[in-house]
């Protein structure tokens, strides 16, 4: 009986974590839903260090899942978190490493 009761308590604690990891999976998708790319014009890369450069310097910011830069393209694409950072935030910390940036392209939601 005793063996019973172990894995019945068991078995709900096993539920009880399935549901409960379901759950923040599902937390985790709403956060990408909310997501927001943005395109950056960035005058001066010249080489693929620039583009290393950039997607550093981008990635120490609160708020970013993804970052791509092109020096041929002279542009660089982030996916963020619009209430933890901006695209003005994301400007500043390509300029602060000494490019030039603008916003070409907003997608909300993305």
């Amino acid at each position: 009986m005793k063996r019973l009761q172990t894995l019945a308590l068991l078995g709900a604690a096993i539920t009880i974590a399935a549901i409960g990891a379901v759950g923040l999976t599902v937390a985790a998708d709403d956060s990408k839903a909310d997501a927001t790319t943005t395109v950056f014009a960035v005058e001066g890369m010249t080489c693929g260090g620039c583009e290393i450069g950039v997607k550093v310097a981008v990635k120490k910011l609160d708020g970013i899942e993804k970052v791509t830069a092109s020096h041929a393209e002279g542009r660089a694409t982030v996916t963020y978190d619009p209430s933890k950072v901006s695209a003005e935030d994301i400007e500043a910390a390509i300029e602060k490493i000494g490019y030039e940036a603008e916003v070409l392209k907003v997608e909300a939601g993305a």
